[in-house]
């Protein structure tokens, strides 16, 4: 689709302005993304996903088209203002996808209100792992959100620094697909808006994981050199709902690197139909990652009187 034919929605919730791409009808999808993005991270999953669900994908706070006021930025705020957003908008139960910084606020989203995301896919971010050493601009935008932001203001060289340093060479995406993300990092305030996440990533509730009882994808990409495979180990000890950690050949910007592959595996996985044995697991298999659900399962089987043992 042509960057102009997406639908754009803008509402004000509690003083905060809001900005999002709708599509379709259905049971709602809510899309964040991360970090140096916007809605359009997910560009080429809203029309796939489009065609059986009500697909929204948000310009974070700070971001893109939406509101960038002063204030507090942990990932716990900004869950509760999105959580508004949605009741406003008659959205209730929804699945949920995040990719990178998107995860963070999802991952808010799910501990404040877990009977209201009914399945999530959780893209490029440690959960139980996490190495600083491995993400020094974390520490370093956190301390100084000042040089963040000037460093932050030339959006056409930042983002070239997040997409050389962050994707496979050969999964690159394209000028014109970068070109919109610069675009979209350009609005007036981003830059000094974003640098507040990082600042206030500290402030944010600790996450129960227990409550991660709704069926949970995660896609890993192989080649992330902020995520290294071992960020992936263990994952299904500490998320009860995990069905399936997906490893994809690309880096860090899995939505864009391997947009076909992503947006498979969100509808099949929307739809229950993400079967350990289709070849989209090659690599979670090469790793020994879990490929099915890690939880037991009721036997609704043609036979269900015969033993699964």
């Amino acid at each position: 689709m042509d960057y102009t034919d997406f639908n754009h929605q803008t509402a004000s919730v509690d003083g905060l302005d809001w900005h999002w791409v709708e599509m379709g009808t259905g049971h709602p999808v809510v899309l964040l993304h991360g970090i140096p993005e916007s809605w359009a991270c997910w560009r080429h999953q809203i029309p796939i996903l489009a065609k059986q669900f009500r697909v929204i994908a948000l310009d974070l706070k700070g971001y893109g088209q939406s509101g960038k006021p002063k204030g507090d930025y942990s990932g716990t705020t900004v869950a509760t203002e999105i959580l508004a957003l949605l009741s406003s908008i008659g959205v209730d139960t929804f699945h949920v996808a995040g990719h990178d910084w998107g995860v963070m606020i999802a991952d808010n989203i799910v501990n404040i209100a877990p009977d209201r995301v009914t399945r999530y896919v959780r893209c490029s971010l440690s959960l139980h792992n996490y190495d600083p050493r491995n993400s020094l601009h974390h520490q370093w935008n956190g301390q100084n959100p000042e040089q963040a932001t000037a460093l932050m203001k030339n959006a056409d060289a930042y983002v070239r620094v997040w997409f050389d340093s962050s994707c496979k060479p050969e999964t690159k995406p394209s000028e014109e697909e970068l070109q919109m993300i610069i675009k979209e990092f350009s609005y007036p305030g981003v830059a000094e808006c974003v640098p507040q996440y990082f600042r206030d990533t500290r402030k944010s509730q600790p996450i129960d994981y227990n409550k991660f009882k709704m069926p949970v994808l995660y896609i890993h990409g192989e080649h992330d050199p902020r995520q290294p495979i071992e960020y992936a180990r263990g994952m299904e000890e500490h998320v009860p709902g995990l069905e399936a950690i997906l490893v994809l050949d690309c880096g860090h910007f899995s939505t864009l690197e391997k947009p076909n592959d992503v947006s498979n595996a969100m509808m099949w996985f929307f739809h229950s139909m993400l079967g350990a044995g289709l070849p989209i697991f090659e690599r979670s298999r090469h790793y020994g990652l879990p490929t099915k659900p890690v939880g037991i399962t009721e036997n609704w089987g043609v036979n269900p009187g015969m033993s699964t043992n």
